[in-house]
C-alpha cells in the first residue's frame, strides 16, 4: 500500500514503487475511499518554482515552460531559452514524479524515473545534484548510488529520497542540519539519515526536511528557528525527531518554512512561519510552534505549497488556498487579504495541485491543466509573460514620444496628451494597455522612473507624479501623487530624465537641475542630501542631453563629451562627487542608460560601452562590434538595441526574456542579430527586461518581458482566476502524448 506525499496521482493513472501490477485509473465518486485514495501513491505530477514549471504526463514525459530549463542554471551561455507555453523535456521517459526548489537563485529539480532512479539538474554549488560534483552541468545527471526510491523532495539547496525499503537519503548543503546525518557537513552523494525506518513519502522546505512513516507518524529534522520542525522549540535539530500530537497522518508538505500534514480523516495540519497567513488561521504569533488544525477543511486528499500559500484537494476535486494574496496566488479572482482557505470558484474535477512560488496550478481529470498566479516568468504557461516578436501597442497612436521605466511606460500623442501602462507607481492594479493622464495637456516629453513619471509641457513647466518618499516629484514634499503636479521653482526646460528615486531637468540655457533621492550624490551638488526641490548640478554647461538610471545621472554636452555623476552600490566609496568626464569617449552624438553601465553613439556610427566602477578602476570604453551606421542606442537589463541608419534595429546580448526580439535557442545568442520584420523605425526605448521601438507612422510596438502588461498589448501576465495552459495534448487520457515523440 503506498501513501500520498502532495499529489492524488491515483486519481491520474496508476504508478506503483515496485513489481505491483498497474490498476485501471479511477475516478472521483462519492462512494470512493477517501482514505484509500489518499494511500495509494507518493507522487508529485506537477512542480513550480519562481519561474519554472513542471508536468508529468500519463505517459511518462515530462513537460516544462517558463523561464528556466533542464540545463545548468549557472551555465549562462549553454542555457536553452525554454518555450511561455509547455514544451516536452527531450529524452526524458518513464518519470512518476517532480519536485522543484524553493529557492530560485540556488535553484534545482528532481525527477523520479519508473525505476526508482532520480535525476536531477540545476545548480549544483552545494553539491545538491548529488552526482559527487559541485561542477557546473549542461544536462540532467543521475543522482549517484540510490536506487529504489519511490519519493524525492528538493530544499533550497538540498535533495531527499526514500526508498522502497523505508530508509532516507540526502545530500547538497547541511548547514542546518537538513541532511540529517547528525552533521553540518555538506554532501555531494547521497547519505543515509540515522535512526529511521519504514518512511513512505518525503518533503523539503527551505532548510528542513521531513519524513512520514507507515504508522502514521512525522518525523522531522534541520533548521527549527520558525517553528518548522513541530516541536515546540525554535531548536535546530542535526537528527529526525517525532513532531508530537500527530497520528493518522497519510501526507506532508512543505516547501518553505511552514509544514504542513494531512490526517487519513481528511483535516490538515500545519506549524512553522506564518507571516503570510500560512498556517491558515489568524493566530497573533508569526510562528507556530506545534502543529494546529487549519479551519474549515475537511474531506482533503491532497496537499501542495509554495514557499508562501498552500492547495488543498478535496475528495469532490474542488480547491482550496490560503496564505500569501499578491498576484491573483489564490485563485478566487481578488487580492484581498485573509488566513482563512477559501475556494477557488468553478473549478472542478481537479485530481492534483501544484504550487510555485508566484502561481498555482490544477490538473483535471480530462487531462487540462489549469493555472493562475502571476507570470512574470512564463510560469503559468499561458504566454502572456512575454513577446519574442514585435508587438503593437493598443490603441494608440500618433505617438512623437515615449519613456520606458522599470515597469511602466510613459507617451506623449501629437495632439500632447500623456499616456501610461503597466504597473501603477501607487501599487494599484497594472494597466495592460494604454490610459489617458488627466489633467496634463501640452506635452513634448515624457521620462519614467521606477515608480514616478514626468512630463515636459511645450512652455517648459515639468509636471511629475508617482511615489515621493525622497521628494522625486519635486513638488517641495515627500507626499506621493496619483495626479500630476507642477515642479516647484522650474522653467525653459527642454528634456527631463528620471533614475530610481531622482529627477533631472535640462534648462535652455544648457544647465541641469536635479532633485530627489542622493545616496549616491546623483543631483550632483557634492552632497548625499535629499532634494525635494530642483538644485543646479555643479560645474555643467553647454548640456544638450541628460539621462538617468538607478543612481547614475549622465548629461551629454554640445561639445560631444559625456559627463556622469551618482553612482552604484557596487561602485561607490561613500564620497559624492561632481560631474566628471567619461574619458576615451568624444564625438558622441547620443547616450542610453543602465544603472551601472552606458552606451554611446559616436559621430561616426559607431557604438561603445562604459562600465561604471570604482574610482580610479575605471577601464577605457569598449566598442560594440558590428555597427557603423547606427542612429540610435538603447539599453535594457540584458540588451544593447542599436537604430541603424535604414530603420532597421538591432542587438546584443542575452534573450532569456525575448530582448532580442526573436525566438532562439541560447540564452545569449551569438553576435548582433536584427530584430526580425521591424523597419520604419525612429526611435527606441527600453529598460528592466522590455524594449520599444517608435516607427515613422506614429506608432508603437513592444517585445521583450511583459512584466505588469509594461508591452502595453492589452493581455495582463497576472492571473486572478485560473485560467487553461495550452498545451499540445491532454497530460491524461489523451492517447498520442507520448514520450517516444
Amino acid at each position: 500500500m503506498k501513501w500520498t506525499t502532495g499529489v492524488l496521482a491515483v486519481l491520474l493513472w496508476s504508478v506503483n514503487a515496485g513489481a505491483e501490477s498497474p490498476r485501471e485509473p479511477e475516478a472521483p465518486t462519492e462512494s470512493a475511499s477517501q482514505d484509500s485514495q489518499r494511500r495509494r501513491s507518493t507522487r508529485r505530477v506537477l512542480a513550480g518554482n519562481g519561474g519554472y514549471s513542471l508536468a508529468v504526463a500519463e505517459d511518462g514525459s515530462l513537460w516544462q515552460w517558463g523561464s528556466s530549463a533542464g540545463e545548468d542554471f549557472e551555465v549562462w551561455a549553454e542555457r536553452k531559452v525554454v518555450s511561455p507555453t509547455p514544451e516536452r523535456v527531450q529524452g526524458m521517459k518513464k518519470a512518476v514524479s517532480v519536485s522543484m526548489s524553493g529557492c530560485v537563485a540556488l535553484f534545482h529539480s528532481l525527477a523520479l524515473s519508473e525505476d526508482g532512479t532520480v535525476q536531477s539538474w540545476g545548480g549544483n554549488l552545494w553539491g545538491q545534484l548529488g552526482d559527487g560534483t559541485t561542477l557546473p552541468r549542461t544536462g540532467r545527471v543521475t543522482v549517484a548510488s540510490l536506487t529504489g526510491a519511490v519519493s524525492v523532495a528538493a530544499g533550497c539547496a538540498h535533495s531527499v529520497a526514500a526508498r522502497a525499503d523505508g530508509t532516507v537519503w540526502t545530500w547538497g548543503s547541511n548547514y542546518a542540519g537538513q541532511l540529517g546525518d547528525g552533521t553540518t557537513v555538506d554532501r555531494t552523494l547521497p547519505v543515509q539519515v540515522q535512526g529511521l525506518t519504514g518512511v513512505v513519502a518525503v518533503t523539503a522546505g527551505l532548510f528542513h526536511s521531513m519524513a512520514l512513516r507507515s504508522d502514521g507518524t512525522v518525523w522531522a529534522w534541520g533548521e527549527g528557528l520558525l517553528g518548522q520542525l513541530g516541536d515546540g522549540t525554535q531548536d535546530t535539530r542535526l537528527q529526525p525527531i517525532q513532531v508530537p500530537g500527530l497520528t493518522g497522518v497519510v501526507a506532508i508538505e512543505s516547501r518553505g518554512e511552514t509544514s504542513y500534514a494531512l490526517r487519513a480523516d481528511g483535516s490538515v495540519w500545519a506549524w512553522g512561519q506564518n507571516s503570510l497567513g500560512q498556517v491558515g488561521t489568524a493566530l497573533e504569533s508569526d510562528r507556530v510552534f506545534a502543529p494546529v488544525q487549519v479551519p474549515g477543511l475537511t474531506g482533503m486528499v491532497s496537499l501542495a505549497a509554495g514557499p508562501n500559500h498552500v492547495l488543498a484537494l478535496r475528495a469532490d476535486g474542488t480547491v482550496w488556498t490560503w496564505g500569501l494574496t499578491s498576484g491573483g496566488l489564490l485563485g478566487d479572482g481578488t487580492l484581498d487579504r485573509g488566513t482563512a482557505p477559501r475556494q477557488v470558484p468553478e473549478l472542478r474535477g481537479v485530481v492534483a495541485v501544484g504550487a510555485g512560488m508566484n502561481h498555482s496550478m490544477a490538473l483535471r481529470r480530462d487531462g487540462s491543466l489549469m493555472a493562475w498566479g502571476t507570470n512574470a516568468e512564463g510560469e503559468v504557461g499561458t504566454g502572456t509573460d512575454r513577446r519574442m516578436s514585435p508587438t503593437p501597442v493598443v490603441g494608440l497612436r500618433d505617438v512623437r514620444a515615449a519613456a520606458a521605466g522599470q515597469a511602466h511606460l510613459v507617451a506623449v500623442r501629437a495632439d500632447g496628451s500623456v499616456w501610461t501602462w503597466g504597473a501603477d507607481p501607487l501599487g494599484g492594479s497594472h494597466q495592460p494597455a494604454p490610459v489617458r493622464v488627466q489633467g496634463l495637456q501640452g506635452a513634448v516629453k515624457s521620462a519614467a522612473g521606477d515608480q514616478h513619471s514626468l512630463v515636459l509641457r511645450a512652455d517648459g513647466t515639468v509636471w511629475a507624479w508617482g511615489q515621493n518618499g525622497r521628494g522625486q516629484l519635486g513638488d517641495g514634499t515627500a507626499q506621493d501623487r496619483a495626479t500630476p503636479g507642477g515642479v516647484v521653482g522650474l522653467s525653459n526646460a527642454v528634456a527631463v530624465a528620471a533614475g530610481s528615486a531622482h529627477s533631472l531637468a535640462l534648462r535652455a540655457d544648457g544647465t541641469v537641475w536635479a532633485w530627489g533621492a542622493n545616496s549616491y550624490g546623483q543631483l550632483g551638488d557634492v552632497s548625499t542630501q535629499v532634494r525635494s526641490t530642483p538644485v543646479q548640478v555643479q560645474g555643467l554647461e553647454g548640456v544638450v542631453a541628460i539621462h538617468a538610471s538607478g543612481g547614475l545621472s549622465v548629461a551629454l554636452r554640445s561639445d560631444g563629451s559625456v559627463w556622469r555623476w551618482g553612482g552604484h552600490s557596487s561602485a561607490w566609496d561613500g564620497q559624492p562627487r561632481a560631474p566628471a568626464r567619461v574619458e576615451g569617449l568624444a564625438n558622441v552624438t547620443a547616450v542610453a542608460l543602465r544603472s551601472t553601465d552606458l552606451v554611446a553613439l559616436l559621430a561616426d556610427g559607431t557604438v561603445w560601452q562604459w562600465t561604471l566602477r570604482l574610482p580610479g578602476q575605471e577601464t577605457p570604453p569598449q566598442q560594440v562590434v558590428g555597427f557603423s551606421d547606427a542612429v540610435g542606442v538603447a539599453r535594457s537589463r540584458n540588451t544593447v538595441q542599436v537604430l541603424r541608419v535604414d530603420g532597421t534595429v538591432w542587438n546584443v546580448g542575452s534573450n532569456l526574456h525575448g530582448e532580442r526580439g526573436f525566438m532562439s535557442e541560447l540564452a545569449v545568442p551569438p553576435g548582433g542579430s536584427q530584430v526580425p520584420g521591424l523597419t520604419g523605425v525612429a526611435s527606441l526605448a527600453a529598460s528592466g527586461l522590455h524594449v520599444h521601438a517608435l516607427r515613422t507612422d506614429g506608432s508603437l510596438v513592444g517585445w521583450g518581458n511583459n512584466w505588469s502588461g509594461v508591452l502595453g498589448a492589452g493581455v495582463s501576465p497576472y492571473h486572478l482566476v485560473p485560467t487553461r495552459v495550452p498545451l499540445p495534448c491532454r497530460l491524461i487520457g489523451g492517447g498520442w502524448c507520448h514520450a517516444d515523440r
